[in-house]
């Protein structure tokens, strides 16, 4: 098997980045991802020339996760879908920035009761940002890694299912380099869909693969003790372990 393995530093985390490094490398870990939301709201957030040094004096790799919440590429009022793009070029910037190796970004939501015109124009505006974004991505030499979401009631994601996603991936492409895929088998799960669906359709684009577990109804982030048996499957060269608490990446690496 190849690729790294490390943990992404999650909004509810309060210790510094460099505490944090400390803990995955002591647990032989070997990567880490940043959250935007922790970036946006720690008291003491790693700036990126912090980060790259922290990682390179530890043998980690980074990737970071760009905006999401109420951050939608899909969002068709101009003034709204600019700022969320926008917030996206923030990240890759500072992923440069940091050497770091991806940026994970959400490919946008529509609202399935709306009429048909009005999903149209959303997934248009969920494209174009993409493209934007994706350009982007290429002129600083990070990868824009889209991610797979969860359906949910009222959310019409367009990564949700494995053809919904290559359709979005394939229409940014006509016009923009194509992204690579994030593949996050809690919210595969939590859709109802098997990680092997998105592999057959998305496999050869898989760059970052977020590793949690749920009961199948609700995207809970718990422990997910076989992680390296799922990441076995999707083979991809960033793993990140998204937990909720130190003591859930604990129960991954050390389930009993």
């Amino acid at each position: 098997m190849n690729g790294r393995f490390g943990a992404s530093m999650d909004i509810r985390f309060e210790q510094s980045f460099e505490a944090f490094v400390e803990f995955l490398t002591e647990r032989g870990l070997s990567h880490v991802e940043l959250r935007q939301g922790y970036l946006d709201t720690h008291p003491n957030p790693p700036s990126p020339a912090r980060v790259r040094k922290v990682a390179a004096d530890h043998g980690l790799t980074v990737s970071y996760h760009a905006p999401h919440r109420d951050c939608n590429l899909a969002n068709p009022n101009e003034t709204v879908r600019n700022g969320s793009v926008a917030a996206v070029k923030e990240s890759l910037s500072a992923a440069a920035a940091a050497d770091a190796h991806a940026v994970v970004v959400h490919g946008g939501t529509l609202r399935p009761y709306y009429p048909e015109r009005v999903r149209a124009a959303s997934r248009d505006a969920a494209v174009r940002s993409l493209r934007e974004c994706a350009r982007f991505a290429a002129d600083v030499g990070v990868p824009l890694c889209v991610e797979n979401q969860r359906e949910k009631p009222g959310k019409h994601r367009l990564t949700a299912y494995p053809d919904r996603f290559s359709s979005l991936l394939e229409d940014v492409a006509k016009a923009a380099p194509r992204p690579a895929v994030t593949l996050d088998v809690g919210h595969a799960k939590a859709t109802g869909v098997d990680v092997s669906a998105f592999l057959d359709a998305l496999g050869d684009d898989v760059v970052v693969a977020h590793l949690h577990d749920n009961d199948g109804t609700e995207d809970a982030h718990d422990p997910l003790p076989g992680y390296r048996e799922v990441a076995d499957r999707i083979d991809a060269e960033y793993n990140v372990l998204e937990m909720k608490s130190l003591r859930d990446i604990e129960r991954c690496l050390s389930p009993q």
